[in-house]
């Protein structure tokens, strides 16, 4: 498919009031990597990704976590961006309150995504995992890098749905408790209609419209058939279980 021309913008300057600082919380294989590239590609928009997960990984503490998040949801006086952002995993922040209370005072905004399909959730997850291992990324981003349908050790499979059950409870007992202006955005609807969702999250930022585009593929085929290799004894393993139409359910139009 050809890419569209791209649309020149012309340059605007925003005061610290009209600036929106945002956070984007989710679980893991959400679609939150394919929002903030989509966000990214905003001309009025600065969106940075995992940064906690990184700080974390380096052994950094708690406080240095919540004093680069409050530098960096604090807009300058005047600046290029209407919105600044970045995306974390609640498992990926060091003190849950401390973040909740910087949060509130730098009068951010939360963009709650989630997923209603676990198991193509759980597939995804498996998937990025084999893609990290060959690739180096945890996304795709080059067609020679896609790989062949997975094949899915059961008692891992079953492991990953608990995991992803608990998380989710976690996720929205976490912004539940925030008291602060809440988007939530489901997977499946970014997936399914693109430009609809993507103009409510704009207008929830305090952003105009514009046109966006990601740079991540999508690697999971959206039919299970097609991803998992023994689909079927997977499948027969969820019979009679609420889990059991997730395996058929199909979202791209």
């Amino acid at each position: 498919m050809p890419s569209l021309p791209k649309v020149i913008y012309p340059m605007r300057f925003f005061l610290r009031p009209a600036v929106t600082p945002f956070v984007i919380l989710f679980i893991e294989r959400d679609g939150s990597t394919y929002l903030t590239s989509l966000l990214t590609s905003h001309p009025d928009v600065e969106a940075v990704y995992e940064r906690f997960a990184v700080m974390k990984q380096k052994g950094q503490e708690a406080a240095e976590q919540l004093a680069w998040a409050r530098q960096f949801l604090e807009p300058p006086w005047i600046g290029r961006t209407a919105a600044r952002g970045f995306k974390t995993k609640l498992v990926d922040v060091l003190d849950p309150e401390g973040f909740s209370s910087a949060l509130h005072a730098t009068g951010s905004h939360v963009i709650y995504m989630s997923r209603l399909n676990h198991v193509k959730a759980v597939v995804s997850r498996l998937n990025a995992q084999r893609l990290h291992e060959s690739s180096g990324n945890w996304n795709l981003y080059r067609e020679e890098d896609r790989l062949p349908p997975l094949v899915a050790d059961p008692a891992e499979f079953a492991a990953c749905l608990e995991e992803r059950a608990q998380a989710e409870a976690d996720l929205k007992n976490y912004v539940s408790g925030l008291r602060l202006p809440i988007q939530r955005l489901v997977y499946e609807e970014l997936l399914g209609n693109r430009d609809e969702t993507m103009e409510r999250v704009f207008s929830f930022l305090g952003l105009r419209n514009a046109a966006v585009e990601s740079r991540t593929l999508k690697h999971t085929s959206d039919d299970l058939r097609q991803a998992l290799a023994n689909f079927d004894e997977l499948r027969g393993r969820y019979s009679g279980t609420r889990y059991e139409p997730m395996f058929d359910e199909q979202t791209i139009p």
